[in-house]
């Protein structure tokens, strides 16, 4: 493998935890790489193929955006299928048995609500405003958070 700041060019022989153990220090960082790069774990990797490496604050970064994706698209399966199901003649004929009226359907659409849950996720990191405010790149590692403090001092 050849090594390039946050590249990697795979060589025969290498393998995502052989990349991450070399590149990492630690070769469960697999599945992130795999993540990050749209791997498909079930192929073999591609000789000479270029993969991204990320350091551990833009993986993190990376992996949560993706939950957040993640679970926003399955909230909005979960809305439409219940929605789906509570437009239903036999929902509609249950609701008006039991007593179930659309102020009673709106709480059961609240209460499934996920979207919030992706929130937490997506937020930006304390380091990420920072350099945002500061109009540094995420990519650029080379300059710690505790070091950008001096610049605006």
């Amino acid at each position: 493998m050849s090594i390039l700041p946050n590249k990697i060019n795979v060589q025969v022989g290498d393998s995502l935890s052989k990349i991450a153990y070399e590149v990492l220090g630690d070769s469960s960082g697999w599945r992130d790489i795999a993540t990050i790069n749209d791997i498909d774990i079930f192929k073999a990797l591609e000789i000479g193929q270029n993969l991204t490496v990320p350091n551990k604050q833009t993986a993190e970064r990376k992996l949560k955006n993706l939950g957040a994706e993640s679970i926003l698209s399955v909230n909005e399966t979960v809305q439409t299928r219940v929605k789906e199901i509570l437009d239903s003649r036999e929902a509609k004929i249950i609701s008006k048995l039991i007593g179930f009226d659309n102020k009673d359907r709106e709480q059961l659409l609240k209460d499934l609500d996920l979207s919030s849950l992706s929130k937490g996720l997506a937020t930006p990191t304390k380091e990420e405003r920072l350099r945002k405010a500061l109009n540094i790149e995420n990519n650029n590692t080379d300059t710690p958070a505790w070091n950008l403090i001096s610049w605006i001092l």
